[in-house]
């Protein structure tokens, strides 16, 4: 900047030039620029204070409260942030079984003609039901020993009462007493192994007792009565058919299907990324899963088909899965690294950030988090998070909408 005085031109800095006009506007009771800039009327300290209000307001907004029955309409479940795998899942083939714990194949333990039948295949029975009628040489023979050897202990047991009575009062002789008494260890032993013989075919000591009555029925006939609850699969029993004991061929086959086995086959290269307590899912059809879990592994690969065995043990008593249907299983990768984790729906983006929504007192507030590994099911926590954590997993989605609700003043959190 330059200006002329007596006739001579002298140059002048810019910035001492307005330095110097701001100085005299000052003196003169002017604003200065840099403070009529900023003024709205208040103090410096005014406006420091509207700051602090307004970020109250903000931290207003991080916290979104809801009534039990709000809670309720939207959703909010919570959970726990664990240490597990992220990603990764095998896809077997698997097949539905029968537990074979809970399966009965009956047979009459004896010998003899079929002479009623009583189920069919497709039958629900409960254990004791009555199956079928079977005429039995043998059993005859069985029961009319024991019958035979009871009569024997009740006709030599009073001689043995009178003998020793006898030896007791000096009328008899030692040899006499003993004579009876071997006599009754006889009768004694003799009814034992009926008993035994009746056991071993099925009749118990109730039933025994009643095999004297004469309207208990016939000796020969044995009663094939379900041992446990289920439903008849199979069934080999024709009226008038000849039976014999430990047939190859079950009478009656019954099994509950309350709960089933689904054997998944896994293959070499695979049997190092499955392990017992794995998260499992079972899936057939378009939409039907089952959540579960690895229950066994086989300690060794099968010598013809050269796979490995992971059993589920699955509750069925809905009776959604049928023995004998294929079915597709997903195992949970267990080599995969356990890593802190949390369930994809808790994760949501607010504001730029990836968010948890966590409780906290009387409401729910959002805490940024840093991700890492991602999978259909889970994120891997980097930070902000502690394994153990409650957070919520499900509505997370509908809370994030209630706090930028709040941000507008129509929210819950008000």
């Amino acid at each position: 900047m330059t200006f002329k005085t007596d006739g001579r031109l002298y140059a002048f800095p810019l910035a001492a030039a307005v330095a110097a006009i701001s100085l005299g506007l000052s003196a003169c009771g002017a604003p200065s620029p840099v403070t009529a800039g900023h003024d709205h009327g208040g103090s410096v300290e005014d406006h420091d204070a509207g700051h602090d209000h307004d970020h109250e307001g903000a931290e207003d907004h991080e916290r979104v409260r809801l009534s039990d029955e709000d809670r309720e309409a939207l959703g909010v479940t919570l959970g726990i942030v664990d240490a597990g795998p992220v990603g990764g899942w095998v896809e077997l083939p698997g097949e539905v079984r029968f537990d074979e714990n809970r399966i009965a194949l009956v047979s009459a333990p004896v010998e003899g003609v079929i002479r009623e039948v009583h189920a069919s295949v497709g039958d629900a029975v409960q254990a004791g039901d009555l199956l079928a009628y079977v005429d039995s040489r043998e059993l005859a023979e069985a029961k009319a020993d024991y019958l035979s050897s009871l009569a024997s202990l009740e006709l030599v047991r009073p001689e043995f009462e009178r003998e020793r009575e006898l030896f007791d009062r000096g009328v008899s002789t030692e040899s006499r007493f003993q004579t009876a008494r071997r006599a009754l260890e006889e009768a004694r032993i003799a009814v034992r192994s009926a008993e035994f013989q009746l056991d071993a075919l099925g009749i118990d000591a109730a039933a025994r007792d009643t095999l004297a009555d004469p309207e208990t029925g016939s000796l020969s006939r044995y009663a094939l009565r379900a041992p446990m609850s289920g439903v008849i699969t199979q069934r080999h029993a024709v009226r008038g058919e000849f039976a014999e004991a430990g047939d190859v061929m079950p009478t009656f086959t019954i099994a509950d299907a309350s709960q089933v086995w689904v054997d998944a086959a896994v293959y070499g290269p695979d049997l190092m990324r499955v392990r017992p307590g794995a998260r499992a899912r079972i899936r057939w059809g378009a939409e039907a899963v089952i959540e579960t879990e690895v229950s066994f592994i086989a300690p060794q690969i099968g010598a013809e088909t050269r796979t490995g065995l992971a059993r589920l043990i699955v509750d069925n008593e809905a009776g959604r899965l049928m023995p004998g249907a294929f079915v597709t299983v997903e195992l949970e990768d267990g080599a995969a690294a356990q890593l802190l984790r949390a369930p994809a729906s808790a994760v949501q983006t607010l504001e730029g950030d990836s968010v948890v929504f966590v409780p906290e007192g009387d409401g729910f507030e959002p805490r940024p988090v840093r991700l890492g590994r991602r999978s259909a099911d889970f994120v891997e926590i980097v930070s902000g998070l502690s394994e153990g954590e409650e957070i919520v997993v499900a509505g997370a989605f509908a809370l994030k909408a209630e706090l930028q609700k709040g941000d507008f003043g129509d929210g819950h959190n008000h």
